[in-house]
């Protein structure tokens, strides 16, 4: 029974999904800065880019969240 105990621990964590970054979470903290330095550029991948591109420009609540997105937190759209 001590050897099932660990293993029932890894695929509770194993199975756990990833971090994410609620969508709502991303507009109200990067919303001015995407106005201010990506106007045009469009949604999703191109406007993470851009503002990844400008991080040292962003304030700092949007570039916690760029961090966050860089180290592979997704946004997430229903949440």
């Amino acid at each position: 029974m001590r050897i099932f105990a660990p293993a029932c621990l890894f695929l509770l964590f194993a199975a756990a999904p990833a971090a994410a970054v609620p969508l709502r979470q991303v507009i109200s903290d990067c919303g001015s800065d995407g106005k201010a330095y990506c106007e045009g550029v469009g949604y999703g991948a191109p406007m993470q880019a851009c503002l990844a591109r400008n991080k040292k420009k962003l304030t700092p609540a949007c570039r916690a969240i760029i961090d966050r997105l860089e180290k592979g937190e997704e946004v997430e759209i229903f949440g």
